[in-house]
């Protein structure tokens, strides 16, 4: 079994040009977590999801755990300000540009062996041909629910 046979075809993105508050809208009325970013509607860029917003948006001492206790955190305040201030900017600021990619005649096992080497925070795959032209996308789900038929 290969990339091809598992991933999605039907593929939601956004553009470069998009804004991060454009981006996070179409997050929650798609109900999705993570996007690919293209240009000229099928050139993957790179891909954004929801923890790169909210870690840029966070105080860099909760990011980096020297807080242990956030509920003490005094910057409540300043994290709405900071996600405001993100909200007009391009996604192009926040995204991964250097996402984990396959080739549509990966095996399924490179697929799943490439999630599990990256960041828990990675949602999706990009399924790219020699181009960088998207093609599908491949989540965790895709590649249990592929074995498992």
């Amino acid at each position: 079994m290969i990339a091809r046979d598992i991933m999605i075809r039907q593929i939601h993105t956004i553009s470069q040009d998009c804004t991060i508050r454009d981006a996070l809208e179409r997050m929650a009325t798609l109900r999705v977590q993570a996007f690919p970013v293209v240009e000229n509607e099928r050139n993957l860029l790179g891909t954004l999801n929801f923890w790169q917003i909210l870690e840029k948006a966070m105080p860099s001492y909760i990011t980096k755990g020297d807080l242990s206790n956030v509920r003490f955190a005094p910057d409540l305040v300043q994290l709405h300000e900071r996600l405001e201030d993100l909200k007009s900017k391009p996604v192009t600021l926040v995204m991964n540009h250097h996402p984990p990619c396959v080739h549509p005649d990966d095996s399924v096992l490179t697929c799943a062996a490439l999630i599990m080497q990256t960041p828990k925070t990675v949602y999706l795959l990009p399924v790219v041909e020699d181009d960088r032209r998207l093609v599908g996308i491949i989540a965790a789900w895709d590649i249990i629910k592929g074995i498992a038929t």
